[in-house]
């Protein structure tokens, strides 16, 4: 089960960037969207993320009803899948966006655009150590004990990084 997993999720991990990346070389990446005013990779971006969470959820259920493998089949793909959107998409939309200085921060779209990434970004490495550790490649020495918590804590994060990520999509493209 546990190379079910690891393939799954580089499967699904590759064809998120493949679909990104394919939009990014054909010019069409940042023309008009389907959901509002945003692009066509941020439209995507926040479908696939609300996707993410519900499955994500989704996961957190099945381990609720013991169906232990299927969970880290569930969690590794979408953890993975996360991590290409990530590297596809929010870096690089993220570079663009500098801060001149902290003051900056008062303003609302730039300061919940950098919490945002700050949630995400430890959300995103608390998922992949899980995803590491549940798939028995991470050395047994860096295992925790903790992890049940951390899942917790990590599904969390997720729904916090998602609704944050509306209400960035809002600040960029709508407000």
């Amino acid at each position: 089960m546990r190379k079910i997993a690891i393939l799954g999720g580089c499967a699904g991990a590759a064809a998120t960037a493949a679909v990104v990346l394919g939009l990014v070389a054909a010019g069409k990446a940042d023309k008009g969207g389907f959901i509002g005013p945003g692009g066509l990779n941020a439209d995507i971006n926040l479908v696939l993320e609300l996707l993410l969470v519900l499955g994500l959820t989704f996961g957190f259920y099945l381990a609720r009803k013991g169906n232990i493998e299927v969970h880290r089949i569930n969690q590794t793909i979408w953890v993975l899948v996360n991590a290409a959107l990530v590297a596809c998409i929010m870096v690089g939309s993220l570079l663009g966006f500098k801060l001149n200085n902290i003051a900056d921060l008062a303003d609302p779209g730039i300061g919940l655009t950098w919490l945002h990434a700050l949630i995400g970004t430890l959300t995103l490495a608390a998922g992949l150590w899980l995803v590491l550790q549940m798939n028995d490649i991470l050395p047994r020495r860096f295992h925790i004990t903790w992890w049940k918590n951390l899942m917790r804590l990590t599904l969390a994060g997720y729904w916090a990084v998602a609704l944050l990520g509306f209400v960035t999509y809002y600040f960029w493209y709508a407000a």
